[in-house]
């Protein structure tokens, strides 16, 4: 008599055990299509800044550690990263020579 309940039993965990699985499928493709639209919605920023312990102009991406390209004066920085943004489709932001901000471009 109880192996029928043992059967029962089996049955039901082979269920859960199946629907368990399913659901860790679903949940991977749910993180990868997030993780998707999260890379496409967020592009890069470059940033133009001046420092002062060079004294040059530099162009920065957000995140990144290393400078992509220093510059002697602001209008050869400016030509530089409308030049980089443009190639890219992406926005940058420029600032005054204290650090504070001064415009924000979107090139399209």
């Amino acid at each position: 008599m109880w192996f029928g309940k043992k059967k029962k039993d089996e049955k039901t965990n082979e269920k859960k055990s199946v629907t368990k699985e399913k659901r860790k499928v679903e949940e991977k493709k749910d993180s990868k299509a997030g993780s998707e639209k999260i890379a496409k919605e967020k592009k890069a920023i470059y940033r133009v800044v001046f420092s002062r312990k060079e004294n040059v102009w530099q162009i920065k991406k957000d995140g990144a550690r290393r400078v992509i390209d220093s510059k002697v004066t602001k209008d050869e920085a400016l030509a530089r990263v409308k030049e980089l943004s443009e190639s890219q489709d992406t926005k940058f932001v420029v600032h005054k020579k204290d650090g504070k901000f001064q415009k924000k471009a979107n090139l399209k």
